[in-house]
């Protein structure tokens, strides 16, 4: 499948703001599952560094600003092909060691239930792929899909004792029992075409990898409850939400902090190629 993306991030200050410089991860990397056609990266008003990229394939760009400024724009626009691999994800560039993924973090940390969820799914399983299809399934099933209901800073333990939360909600949520019962898990951010859940808050999407023995890193999305197919666009990745952030930002020297209260809008438009013609 052919596909066209255009992704608009906007921040507005409540006050002029300077020497900012912001971390992105919103160039993907090719893979098995995705061939890049064109893909471009701006930022108004900014001194952008050269594109690296760390172990986990991420690629990296820095974007900074010495002047003051009230509004920052960044623009995505790519097109892309991509293939369905049943959610199967392979990159020679992609060399950190799974066994670093059973690694917990504030944003997916376990208690008793989600220890329970995971000893859940695997239930007398002892094949891992079929353990983690059913953990899929068990978090489609416990967790709603609802916006508005969680932030950025929630964890999974909190989401999954309210039963709902967004994409980011339920990929921590699955990351974090998959961890608990020994199984590799990490956090993708990207973007689906035609999402199941399409509404006003949805913009890029996330869902969850698990490195499964003899098969490498898998896909699993409680939030469409499937594996990622030729839908998906994978970006970035890392051990929750805040190490795949597509965005971050600091400031440094005599800034007012309360100037740096900030406002944000995004917007995400993906078409099908021949949809354009």
């Amino acid at each position: 499948m052919e596909l066209s993306i255009k992704h608009k991030t906007k921040y507005e200050y409540v006050n002029p703001i300077g020497n900012l410089i912001q971390t992105t991860k919103l160039y993907p990397s090719e893979n098995n599952a995705l061939k890049i056609i064109n893909w471009n990266v701006t930022r108004d008003a900014a001194k952008k560094s050269k594109i690296y990229t760390d172990g986990e394939a991420n690629n990296i760009q820095n974007f900074s600003n010495k002047n003051k400024v009230k509004n920052i724009n960044f623009t995505v626009n790519g097109k892309v092909q991509t293939f369905d691999t049943k959610g199967i994800y392979k990159n020679p560039l992609d060399k950190i060691n799974p066994l670093v993924y059973l690694r917990n973090t504030p944003l997916t940390e376990s208690d008793s239930e989600i220890v329970e969820l995971g000893n859940d799914a695997k239930n007398g399983i002892s094949d891992s792929i079929e353990i983690s299809h059913k953990l899929l399934k068990l978090v489609a099933e416990r967790v709603e899909y609802k916006p508005l209901t969680t932030s950025n800073e929630t964890s999974a333990i909190i989401a999954y004792k309210q039963r709902k939360g967004v994409c980011q909600d339920q990929a921590h949520i699955m990351i974090a029992a998959a961890r608990s019962i020994g199984i590799p898990a990490r956090y993708v951010n990207g973007y689906m075409h035609n999402n199941s859940h399409n509404s006003e808050y949805q913009s890029t999407h996330a869902w969850a990898e698990f490195y499964i023995e003899n098969l490498g890193w898998v896909g699993f999305d409680s939030t469409n409850n499937c594996s990622p197919d030729e839908r998906y666009i994978r970006v970035s990745c890392g051990l929750d939400a805040n190490y795949a952030a597509p965005i971050k930002g600091v400031f440094y020297g005599n800034n007012n902090s309360n100037g740096f209260i900030e406002n944000l809008e995004i917007s995400v438009q993906t078409l099908e190629y021949n949809s354009q013609q």
